[in-house]
């Protein structure tokens, strides 16, 4: 993404969206969010004011399924914008496909690709790694550049390190599509 897309689409994050920094329980009561996740979140719907963002986002994940995943995908329609700004901030290992028994009755898609694009420039903060677990073997560090996209299954366990210092930005999202057969 250019500079000024990526501007622009700061400039919308952090005036817009549901603050999603806490859960919803079985009694609808608000709580924190459990230790897994230290950070501030916020969750946008696509609308006109933010269709900017989704148009390219969509680009990039038909292009990015087009020739590295070729999963069975309908598209998306939410991303997540979160900002790591204290120390310890942090999202432990975690799948973001949703299994068994956690998956909603009202869910009849299922997350495929997860997407995870870096708003802010590796100069700006210290740890914050986005990490991923294949097969089991020690964690693989990508690299964090600002514009980038990382994409992966979404049924791979993945984190984003503990910030050391100063302040991650990202978006991310997740294409779905039918269950895998």
């Amino acid at each position: 993404m250019s500079d000024e897309l990526l501007e622009k689409t700061i400039e919308y994050c952090k005036d817009n969206g549901t603050d999603r920094s806490f859960i919803i329980n079985e009694d609808g009561k608000e709580e924190e969010v459990p230790d897994i996740r230290k950070s501030k979140v916020m969750m946008h719907m696509c609308s006109d004011n933010n269709s900017f963002i989704f148009d390219k986002l969509l680009d990039i994940a038909t292009h990015m399924n087009d020739n590295f995943f070729n999963f069975d995908l309908l598209g998306f329609d939410h991303f997540q914008y979160t900002v790591y700004d204290e120390v310890g901030s942090h999202y432990d290992f975690h799948a973001d496909a949703i299994y068994g028994e956690n998956i909603p009755q009202d869910m009849i898609l299922t997350r495929k690709l997860s997407f995870s694009l870096v708003l802010s420039d590796s100069s700006e903060y210290k740890g914050g790694d986005l990490e991923i677990l294949i097969n089991g073997q020690a964690p693989i560090k990508t690299e964090q550049k600002k514009g980038r996209i990382i994409a992966f299954p979404s049924f791979m366990l993945h984190r984003v390190s503990p910030v050391i210092s100063g302040c991650r930005k990202s978006i991310v999202f997740w294409a779905v599509g039918p269950k895998f057969k």
